[in-house]
């Protein structure tokens, strides 16, 4: 049986562009190291969700990992409330916050020029010393990594069945929280969805007064003066992903999400230094702690934003020359024996450099060690599709994992007494 490496960079997926002679930063890069892998193994395309559909960061992880994002996502914010170590109650829900720019009424930066963790939590403290509670719920910004925030909402039949006040776009109004057409509860959807405009409203205000925002602007920067939500959550209760999988995982990652994802399913998260989340994360610290671990872990997911983060700036070249600065710290991985470890590297979704938007186009993926090889030779989004995967979906990834480790139970074999699609491993 092999152990797992599986990478995924963050965005990866593009469309071409003209500064780049219509390629994409993927195939414009020199990336001898992934190539090698994909030379040697075997490349497909995946579409996270289904093709055609941008998918969220959360969602396709989950996917990814074998779990289906429509009936199974607790909601992203207490993913990322996970991930940086804040447990919710069941009577609490949590968004994720955008610290973002108004021009009047309308977003001009929905990252507020990617402000600082530094003036993100004055403004966070700030907001939470004058904002309590509303309509008897209770109501706490955090701060957690640069623009980006949780809001805790808790009170007796507070209801996540609301909608986002994130537009996920410039050049308009955020939107007024709603509940849900399909709230099982209309009652306390539209009583908590009442709740969150008042707090939102007064908020902007906060913010409007903050010196923080006044020294800002004097400086010529935007000013943090509203916060957007999205992905109302709940307290995660899912199957850990050894019991589904059978495998013992650990995660090396820097944003909140990535570690919450893993900590909601049960992987154990590794910090290492250097892990930012942000571009100047260290890539040679998160592959060299994996080569560590991988002989007490069997499978070790290594999360990498810096490629999102470009994609979403509109900087082309930059992401093609962080796709160059990874692959020249993934050298380290040749020293894995591709008899005893399955490499997968691929990319959660699609974020055009164009746009600055995630896309529904199909992410390349590929399988390295003891799998068929077929006659692929670069890594890229246009090469894949001669790949011997072919097209596949998010949830098709474990089991084609399970097979490629040579961990997949034969169909029809009953060897316990609930169904699993995994092999035990016995001891001999």
């Amino acid at each position: 049986m092999k152990r797992v490496v599986f990478i995924i960079l963050d965005g990866l997926g593009d469309r071409p562009i003209a500064d780049l002679g219509y390629k994409t930063p993927l195939q414009t890069a020199f990336k001898p190291n992934i190539d090698k892998l994909a030379s040697k193994g075997i490349v497909g395309l995946v579409h996270p969700i289904s093709p055609g559909v941008p998918p969220g960061s959360d969602s396709a992880h989950l996917a990814y990992f074998g779990y289906d994002p429509t009936t199974e996502n607790p909601g992203r914010g207490s993913l990322e409330a996970l991930g940086y170590g804040i447990k919710i109650g069941y009577d609490t829900i949590a968004f994720r916050v955008n610290f973002a720019t108004l021009s009047g009424d309308v977003i001009i930066d929905r990252r507020a020029g990617r402000i600082e963790s530094e003036y993100a939590s004055q403004l966070a403290e700030e907001v939470n010393q004058e904002i309590k509670s509303i309509n008897g719920f209770n109501f706490k910004l955090i701060n957690t990594l640069d623009h980006r925030g949780i809001l805790l909402v808790s009170g007796s039949n507070v209801s996540r069945e609301v909608t986002d006040t994130d537009p996920h776009t410039i050049g308009v109004p955020p939107l007024r929280c709603k509940p849900l057409e399909a709230a099982s509860s209309p009652e306390n959807a539209i009583r908590t969805a009442n709740a969150v405009n008042r707090y939102l409203r007064r908020v902007r205000g906060v913010l409007c007064k903050s010196e923080v925002n006044k020294h800002r602007m004097e400086e010529g920067k935007p000013p943090a003066n509203v916060i957007l939500i999205r992905g109302a959550g709940v307290k995660p209760s899912l199957e850990s992903f050894h019991d589904r999988w059978g495998f013992k995982a650990a995660c090396i990652a820097g944003g909140p999400l990535y570690k919450g994802v893993a900590a909601a399913l049960g992987m154990d998260v590794i910090n290492v230094p250097g892990a930012t989340g942000r571009v100047d994360s260290n890539f040679s610290s998160k592959f060299k702690h994996a080569t560590r671990i991988i002989k007490e872990y069997d499978f070790v997911f290594i999360h990498i934003k810096a490629t999102d983060i470009a994609s979403h700036d509109r900087k082309p070249l930059l992401k093609v020359e962080l796709i160059e600065k990874i692959d020249h710290e993934m050298e380290i991985l040749s020293n894995l024996s591709s008899e005893d470890v399955l490499i997968v590297l691929t990319g959660d979704h699609s974020t055009s450099c164009i746009t600055g938007m995630h896309t529904g186009d199909p992410v390349p993926i590929l399988f390295h060690g003891g799998v068929r090889i077929d006659e692929v030779k670069s890594f890229d989004e246009v090469s894949a599709i001669a790949g011997g995967l072919g097209f596949i979906r998010g949830l098709n990834i474990m089991p084609l994992v399970l097979n490629a480790a040579d961990r997949a139970e034969e169909f029809g074999i009953k060897t316990s007494s609930k169904p699993r699609m995994y092999r035990m491993h016995y001891d001999r």
